[in-house]
C-alpha cells in the first residue's frame, strides 16, 4: 500500500513473500527515508551503504564475524557479563536498559574495537545512542532542516551527543593510526586490509565503519536483552523452564561457547523476543527500476518500507502472535512461512553480518544472568514499545 511519510510517498510491504523478494532482489537497493536518516549517524558504513559499496566493504568485515572468531570472543563476553552482574545486590533497583547498554558497550570494546580508547568510544556510544536515535527519528518525521538547526533543547542535546561521539571515535582512529592498536580485532583488520579492492581506507571511511559497529553492536544487543528480561518478569512459566534448563546444563558454573548448542530453550526464548520486539523495527529500500510487487506497480526511485515488527505479528503466519511462546521455534513446529516472515536480522545479501556474534553474546549473557538472578518489575505499568529503538525499563533483582 502507498502512504505519506514525512512528505514522501512510500510503498509499505505487508506480506512476507513480497518483503522477502524486496530483500533478495537486485531491483532494490539500500535507501529510503529511514536509511537516509541513519546515515546522519553512521555515514556510509557497511550497514547503510549501497549494494555497490557493500560488495567492497563486506569481504573486509566478514572474517571478524566468522564462527571461529566469535568462539574466541566468547570468554571475553562472559567476563564482561560477570563484571556487570557482579556488582548487583539483592533488592537493588536497576535501570535494566542502561545496564544492558553498558554491557553491550563493554563487549564491543573488548572484542571489536579493542584499543584503550575503544572502551571510551563504546561507553560514549552507549550513553549517546538514546539521544541520537530519538533525534534522528524526529528528523525523519519532521523533515525541515531549518527547524532542527534552531537552538531548541532537543536539538542542543542531539548536537552535544553527536560531538561527544565524533570526538571519541576520532581518538580511536588516531590511536590505531599511531600503531597503538592490538592488531587482532576488527578495526585493526579493516585499517590494514583496506576495502575489497585493497585500497586503504581514509579516516572518514574508517569512522563510518567504527560508528556502524558501535551502533549495531550496542543498540541491538542491549534492546534484545532488556526486552527479554522484561518478558521473563511477566511470564514466570517461561522463566521457570529457562531456569530448569540452565540448572541442568550449567550446574552453577558460568556459561561457555560450547554450551550454546545445549541451551536450546534459552535460544528459543531469545528468538521469540526478537519476533515480538525486533530491535530493527523498520527496513527501507529504494527501487532501482520500475517493477511489479505483490500485484502493484512500483515506479523507479520509489521508497519501499518493510516492518519486521508488523510481519512478525501477522496472525495469518504466526498463530496467536501476541503470545510469548518460545516453543513455536521448535524444529517440529516452525513453518516455512514463519521462517520467511522472521526478519529480525534482515535478509538476502544484506542480512546482518553480526547475527552469529550477537546471538552468541545474548545467549551467554542471558544464561549468566538468569542462572544467578531473578528480576521483577518495580512498576506494574505495562510497557509500550515506541518506534525509536529505545525503551526504558526498571526491574527489581532478587
Amino acid at each position: 500500500m502507498r502512504v505519506q511519510l514525512a512528505g514522501r510517498v512510500v510503498y509499505v510491504v505487508n506480506a512476507a513473500e513480497a518483503a522477502h523478494r524486496v530483500l533478495v532482489s537486485s531491483v532494490f537497493d539500500k535507501g529510503g527515508p529511514f536509511m537516509d536518516t541513519a546515515r546522519v549517524l553512521v555515514g556510509n558504513g557497511v550497514i547503510t551503504c549501497s549494494n555497490a559499496d557493500h560488495r567492497r566493504q563486506h569481504p573486509v568485515m566478514r572474517p571478524a564475524f566468522h564462527r571461529d572468531q566469535v568462539a574466541q570472543y566468547a570468554p571475553l563476553m562472559v567476563e564482561c557479563v560477570a563484571q556487570v552482574v557482579g556488582g548487583w545486590r539483592e533488592g537493588e533497583l536497576l535501570d535494566v536498559e542502561a545496564r544492558m547498554y553498558g554491557l553491550a558497550a563493554q563487549v564491543v570494546a573488548r572484542t571489536l574495537i579493542a584499543a584503550p580508547t575503544g572502551r571510551r568510544a563504546a561507553d560514549t556510544m552507549a550513553s549517546a545512542l538514546p539521544v541520537l536515535l530519538e533525534g534522528m527519528f524526529r528528523q525523519l518525521l519532521v523533515p525541515w532542516p531549518l527547524l532542527h538547526r534552531l537552538p531548541l533543547p532537543a536539538n542542543r542535546r542531539f548536537r552535544r551527543a553527536q560531538v561527544r561521539l565524533e570526538l571519541a571515535v576520532g581518538e580511536v582512529i588516531a590511536q590505531y593510526r599511531a600503531g597503538e592498536a592490538p592488531g587482532d580485532d576488527l578495526l585493526s583488520l579493516v585499517m590494514t586490509t583496506g576495502d575489497g579492492d585493497g585500497r586503504p581506507l581514509d579516516d572518514t571511511e574508517v569512522r563510518d565503519q567504527v560508528l556502524s559497529v558501535l551502533a549495531a553492536g550496542v543498540e541491538t544487543t542491549a534492546s534484545l536483552l532488556a526486552w527479554t528480561l522484561h518478558a521473563l518478569a511477566d511470564h514466570p512459566d517461561v522463566e521457570g523452564r529457562l531456569w530448569a534448563e540452565l540448572d541442568r546444563e550449567l550446574a552453577g558454573r558460568a556459561p561457555a561457547f560450547a554450551d550454546i548448542e545445549r541451551v536450546s530453550y534459552t535460544r528459543q526464548v531469545l528468538t521469540e523476543v526478537l519476533r515480538l520486539w525486533p530491535p530493527t523495527w523498520m527496513l527501507s529500500r529504494v527501487a532501482l527500476e520500475e517493477t511489479v510487487l505483490a500485484g502493484f506497480t512500483v515506479p523507479a526511485d520509489a521508497d519501499v518500507i518493510i516492518s519486521p515488527y508488523a510481519l512478525h505479528r501477522d496472525p495469518g503466519v504466526v498463530p496467536a502472535p501476541e503470545l510469548l511462546d518460545p516453543d513455536r521455534w521448535l524444529l517440529e513446529r516452525v513453518t516455512p512461512a514463519q521462517r520467511q516472515a522472521f526478519m529480525a536480522f534482515g535478509g538476502g545479501r544484506r542480512k546482518c553480518l553480526g547475527e552469529h556474534y550477537g546471538m552468541t553474546e545474548t545467549v551467554l549473557a542471558l544464561a549468566a544472568i538468569s542462572s544467578r538472578w531473578q528480576l521483577r518489575k518495580a512498576d506494574t505499568t505495562a510497557l509500550r514499545p515506541l518506534p525509536r529503538l529505545s525503551n526504558s525499563q526498571e526491574l527489581w533483582i532478587s
